[in-house]
């Protein structure tokens, strides 16, 4: 019986011995060599976690690429950074560019800002000119919401052809134009006039019933903005209380119901990033504005929603935005921005 095990014994030993690694596949094989020399290169993936009640643009970049935080984080290498050497001047050095995700929403009185920033004079100027609001939040546009956008545009066209779809887009421009105009004249206590009502029919029909929670006149209507530290512009829509509480607000036409801040895209980025501008200006500093509003109304008449942002969110909107903007002064310099839509 012991000599009949034995025997069993060791014939498996030979056969385990004699059977075969299993080839290793060739595109397997690749990938993981690939994956090694990217980890060598930039690291591993970078994972933040997201707050509860984050918003979705801070959301979706939870995830960090680990070459962009390498571009970040480190010194260029000429050895390995051959495809990131800057092509185009930017108004940061290295330091304030891996610095802008920490530039606080509320600028200090005690100089430490002016101390380690550099202080733009002026937004426009033969070297660098300051990008609108409106152009880093498009150029900076997630990859799915650029093609969802392509895709739509495509759309139009095949249905209204080339000349059609740029009709399309003059009326809608006339058409918030006009209603903009209207809602400036209202809140400095002035008469839109008939002929601007009539222009602006449903959409003001929509808005008319919340513009009793807004106070007039308002502090601030359709204004200017610029950030000399971030070296940014953009158009303040208005400052003005709402339910006594002094507001930065954000005018928005839908053709859709938009029933929940998500679903106003960028807006809250949009509006945080006036607001920081309003904020870093000396003369404008001192406007107590505890919260953001986004007004939607609506080309069907439908009464119009009002989205409130408070300090919470207004911070978290702003994180979003400075990621956004460091992205596009990265993009910028390297020569690497999208091509407009």
């Amino acid at each position: 019986m012991l000599k009949s095990h034995q025997i069993r014994s060791l014939a498996t030993a030979a056969k385990k011995k004699a059977t075969p690694k299993k080839p290793v596949n060739s595109r397997a094989r690749t990938i993981k060599n690939l994956n090694f020399e990217n980890k060598s290169l930039y690291g591993a993936v970078i994972k933040k976690p997201a707050a509860a009640g984050d918003p979705p643009e801070a959301t979706n970049n939870s995830e960090i690429s680990s070459e962009i935080f390498w571009l970040l984080q480190k010194k260029k290498d000429s050895s390995t950074s051959q495809n990131v050497t800057p092509t185009k001047l930017i108004p940061f050095n290295n330091t304030e560019l891996r610095s802008i995700p920490n530039f606080p929403l509320l600028t200090s009185t005690s100089g430490i800002l002016e101390n380690r920033w550099t202080r733009h004079l002026q937004f426009e100027n033969e070297q660098c000119k300051s990008p609108s609001v409106n152009k880093i939040l498009s150029a900076t546009m997630p990859e799915p919401a650029r093609q969802a956008l392509l895709k739509w545009k495509a759309a139009k066209i095949a249905l209204l052809g080339e000349d059609g779809f740029t009709e399309l887009q003059k009326a809608t421009l006339e058409r918030g134009s006009n209603f903009h105009s209207c809602l400036e004249s209202w809140l400095n206590m002035e008469s839109p006039g008939e002929d601007k009502l009539r222009k602006a029919d449903k959409l003001w029909t929509s808005i008319e019933p919340l513009l009793e929670k807004v106070s007039r006149p308002a502090k601030i209507v359709e204004r200017k903005v610029y950030h000399p530290f971030l070296h940014y512009n953009g158009v303040v829509d208005c400052v003005s209380c709402i339910d006594n509480q002094l507001h930065i607000i954000e005018w928005k036409t839908s053709e859709n119901q938009k029933t929940n801040l998500s679903g106003t895209y960028d807006a809250p980025l949009q509006l945080c990033a006036y607001l920081g501008a309003l904020k870093a200006e000396s003369e404008l500093s001192d406007l107590d504005v505890t919260k953001g509003a986004v007004l939607v109304a609506y080309t069907d008449g439908k009464p119009a929603h009002i989205h409130s942002i408070d300090q919470t969110k207004l911070k978290r909107y702003w994180a979003a935005w400075l990621r956004r903007l460091q992205e596009y002064w990265i993009r910028y310099r390297d020569d690497n921005l999208p091509d407009p839509i």
